[in-house]
């Protein structure tokens, strides 16, 4: 039996095999794991947009009004600081400013989280919370579009 000596290991196919298997497990976990992240930045972002409702409101308790909206969100945090006990967030946690508007006079406010891709578009509802591209929008301590 001569020519018969079999040397142990793996076959090309064999390594081909299980690369592919590894590759699909990490994209599927990558996938997962971006979306655990972008979810997380959309509640952490929720909280900050009422964290800022919160201090309007105890602004306009005080002055009778809201805040004008003509100096934007840099002014509105210069102007809320002596009613909020920590920093008021000028960004959501994608990176982009909130969106503020206000009619002072008649005691209405909205902010805006124009969502991931930071561009004023189509507002969150419940059937595209996975979408977080979309807008959230809080309107005098209310949330008008939310993913809950």
């Amino acid at each position: 039996m001569r020519g018969e000596h079999r040397q142990a290991g793996y076959t090309l196919i064999e390594v081909l095999i299980v690369t592919v298997v590894l590759a699909i497990v990490v994209g599927i976990a990558l996938s997962s794991v971006t979306n655990a992240l972008d979810k997380a930045k959309q509640r952490a972002t929720m909280a900050d947009m009422r964290t800022i409702s919160k201090a309007i409101e105890v602004y306009q308790t005080d002055h009778g009004f809201v805040p004008d909206d003509s100096g934007g969100l840099a002014l509105l945090r210069e102007v809320l600081i002596p009613y909020q006990s920590s920093v008021v967030p000028v960004d959501d946690h994608w990176g982009h400013a909130y969106g503020y508007s206000s009619e002072a006079a008649a005691g209405n406010y909205t902010l805006e989280s124009y969502g991931k891709d930071g561009l004023d578009g189509d507002d969150i509802t419940l059937a595209t919370r996975r979408d977080f591209n979309r807008d959230i929008v809080l309107a005098n301590g209310q949330f008008l579009a939310a993913p809950e």
